[in-house]
């Protein structure tokens, strides 16, 4: 579904000529740019997570 704003700063995006990232519109560039470093930092977060508490295999949890 598209969104009409930004994801940064909520400013209203033109599907036909804004920036797209991860199936996501921007205002410009450097919001793409800022949406994307945010998403590394969230996935480096997860993974080192994973790697202090790895999932355990059966049981029933």
């Amino acid at each position: 579904m598209f969104e009409k704003h930004c994801l940064i700063c909520g400013v209203e995006v033109d599907k036909k000529t804004s920036p797209k990232r991860f199936g996501k519109y921007f205002c410009s560039d450097d919001h793409a740019q800022q949406y994307v470093t945010k998403r590394e930092e969230q996935e480096r977060a997860m993974a080192e997570e994973e790697r202090k508490h790895p999932r355990r295999r059966g049981g029933c949890c």
